[in-house]
Order: structure tokens, then C-alpha cells, then sequence
């Protein structure tokens, strides 16, 4: 564990960023912007100039404060450092819910030490929710005040809410095969939240999150803040997730063994 007086600074400075950078998202969304195709040869792939400039915002900050962490974004080439830190950063993860006036996208601001991740932010300027992962906690910020995350209890499958973004999108013929069963068995399903549906998992709304395809930057920011609440992120092979991939979330985690019975046995 690195020394905790780094973790406040990258913490406290994480925070800071994720206030300033809502300055430049938030405007941009009420206003509207059309999006650019970043996969000219397949399925859609929007981004914003918004997307774009808050990514060079954060980074800009982040070299100043500590010049020598490693970057890591969507939008732009992989900033090698000199030490054990590292940030991760999507500047607006949810871009086609930002784009078509949906209120769950996010930006999600990441810190790994050794290439762990143990600082997440998930923030959602549009909904004014913040939420906060670090050794040990994690808490929810909002104009009412600051509120500790807790997953809920749910031994059943049968009882557990589930959430996926775009099944159909995501998931392969044979993963999307092994999704259906468990959601078949679920007691029922939400779509379309991106990763607001981790955040409702730590703050015990939701109890299951299953999506794939994930990058680096659409997962470690989740990783602290589930944890810190007492919830679990794995792979569908229940692996290290901070290389993203096939991702399950889980806020109880007797849920594991049921989930994995299913995923197991998904074809690529």
C-alpha cells in the first residue's frame, strides 16, 4: 500500500478535478452537440468536442499537480510517467446518452498505484452525484451532503436487480446467450445506464451489473468504489477487471458463484 499521504493528495486533487472539469461537460450538455464517428468502418462511435477538450483539461491538470503519473485516457495517447502512479480517465463515459439529452452519463476519473486502481470517482454532473471510492470507504456527495455507500443484501439470484447497458451491443451471440438465461432468473432488469448502474449497485438500489467489451478507462474507476462499499468486480472468469474485457458486478458477493455457473459457459 503506498503511503497515505499520497492517496489524500491524489484524492483530494481527483476530486478537485472532477468539480473544475463540470465547468466544461455540464454547459456542453444542456446546450447540445453533434457528434463525430470515431469508427468510420463499423458500428457508430460518437465523440464530442466535449469529450475531447475535458479529457485535455484533465490531463493538463494532472501533469501539473504530478508531473511524474502515468495517463491513461480515451480520447488521447498513453502518458508514461517515472513512478508507481497512474491515472485512468473517460471524460464523458455515456457519450450517446450525453449526445441524445440523457441525464446518467459521467465522467470517471481513476488512480492506481502498482497498476491497481485504489481511488474511483464516478461523476454525474447532470444528476449533481458524485460518487467516491478509496481504501477501505466510499461515499456519495450531493447538494444534501456526503453520505456513506453500502451495498445490499441479496443471497438469490432470483431476487437481484439487474443491469446491462446495450445487451445487444456488447455481448456476443454466445455471451449475449448466457446473459439471457440469467436474466430470465433475475427478478428484473434495467438498460441504458452505463455507469450509473455501478453507482446504484454501491449505493444498494441495484445488485448486478454484467457488460462486456469494456476498456480499461470504463472500469477502474468502478473497481474502489464497489469495493470500498463492500461489493465485488470481477471477470466473467472471476479475474483481475482492471484490464476491463467481460465484466461482472456484483454488490453481494454470495451472488459470484450463481452468476458464474452462467457466464462460465458463454462462447467468445
Amino acid at each position: 500500500m503506498p503511503n497515505r499521504n499520497d492517496i489524500d493528495a491524489r484524492l483530494a486533487a481527483a476530486c478537485n478535478m472532477a468539480e473544475r472539469v463540470r465547468a466544461l461537460t455540464l454547459p456542453a450538455f444542456v446546450r447540445g452537440m453533434d457528434p463525430e464517428n470515431k469508427n468510420h468502418k463499423g458500428v457508430f462511435d460518437p465523440v464530442t468536442e466535449a469529450d475531447k477538450g475535458a479529457e485535455r483539461f484533465l490531463r493538463d491538470l494532472i501533469e501539473k499537480a504530478f508531473p511524474g503519473d502515468s495517463i491513461v485516457g480515451e480520447e488521447y495517447p498513453e502518458k508514461v510517467g517515472d513512478n508507481d502512479w497512474s491515472w485512468c480517465l473517460d471524460p464523458i463515459d455515456g457519450t450517446r446518452a450525453f449526445v441524445a439529452g440523457v441525464p446518467v452519463w459521467s465522467t470517471l476519473i481513476a488512480v492506481s498505484f502498482r497498476d491497481e486502481p485504489i481511488l474511483g470517482i464516478i461523476d454525474h454532473p447532470a444528476l449533481n452525484e458524485r460518487y467516491i471510492g478509496a481504501p477501505g470507504k466510499a461515499w456519495c456527495e450531493t447538494l444534501a451532503g456526503k453520505s456513506a455507500l453500502k451495498t445490499k443484501s441479496c443471497a438469490k439470484l432470483s431476487d437481484a436487480v439487474l443491469s446491462c447497458t446495450e445487451p445487444m451491443a456488447m455481448l456476443s451471440r454466445g455471451q449475449l446467450a448466457a446473459y439471457e438465461m440469467i436474466r430470465r432468473t433475475v427478478r428484473f432488469t434495467r438498460l441504458g445506464l452505463d455507469a450509473y448502474a455501478y453507482a446504484l449497485t454501491a449505493a444498494g438500489r441495484m445488485d448486478l451489473v454484467i457488460e462486456a467489451g469494456l476498456a480499461p478507462y470504463d472500469i477502474r474507476s468502478h473497481i474502489p468504489i464497489i469495493k470500498g462499499a463492500g461489493g465485488v468486480v470481477t471477470t466473467w472468469h472471476g479475474g483481475n477487471a482492471k484490464d476491463g474485457g467481460a465484466i461482472i458486478c456484483v454488490g453481494d458477493e454470495r451472488l459470484l458463484d450463481q452468476v458464474y455457473s452462467f457466464l462460465q459457459r458463454a462462447m467468445d
